[in-house]
């Protein structure tokens, strides 16, 4: 019997000292499109998030993947908004053992603009 103890509490070493959780910025963006000071905008909505999600196993084989651009997106149709301003990005990770999870989340404030200016056609 405490064999069995002391083997699966190895077990349960070797599992936890598999895992963990990390959490890094992605960046930062005054703009996810180029502004001039011919264009004006409007903030439709302040401190929004747009996230996409991955799934890997054994950290190499892909069942689903994530995107800076697709968290964009997600946030960008949510509210209707043409761009964000303000933009920042994070990823975070979880790993289980052979299972790890990727998030990678963009936030900034909603804008809808206007474009003018002599090159607008």
């Amino acid at each position: 019997m405490p064999i069995k103890i002391v083997s699966l509490c190895l077990l349960m070493i070797i599992l936890i000292s598999l895992t963990g959780c990390i959490t890094s910025p992605a960046g930062l963006a005054p703009s996810t499109v180029p502004i001039t000071a011919n264009d004006s905008y409007t903030i439709i909505e302040r401190d929004i998030t747009g996230t996409d999600a991955a799934l890997n196993i054994m950290g190499f084989i892909p069942i689903m993947t994530c995107s800076a651009y697709d968290a964009l997106q997600t946030a960008k149709k949510e509210y209707g908004a043409d761009a964000l301003i303000n933009v920042t990005g994070q990823n975070k990770s979880l790993t289980l053992v052979i299972v790890n999870w990727q998030w990678m989340s963009i936030s900034g404030d909603a804008i809808k603009f206007q474009r003018s200016g002599a090159d607008i056609e």
